[in-house]
């Protein structure tokens, strides 16, 4: 709380902030989600509780989905 008052005396505009921070979690949630969905594919890794046929559909769709978003924002800015 110390840190956003003292942001917000200097001159930060904590909307803008808030706005920034959110667009870097939607962006740095796609590599995670790429890995979640390598990591949970593996036998290896998991044994015998390796996730489903469709769930790994659902979760490169999840990502296509989401790299489809960031690179439409990034041309759009």
């Amino acid at each position: 709380m110390v840190l956003g008052l003292i942001l917000d005396f200097v001159g930060f505009n904590a909307v803008k902030m808030l706005v920034y921070s959110a667009v870097l979690n939607g962006i740095l949630a796609l590599p995670l989600v790429v890995l979640v969905v390598l990591l949970t594919s593996n036998p290896k890794i998991m044994g015998t509780r390796v996730s489903s046929r469709p769930l790994r559909y659902l979760g490169w769709a999840t990502a296509a989905i989401m790299t489809a978003a960031a690179v439409g924002m990034f041309l759009t800015m």
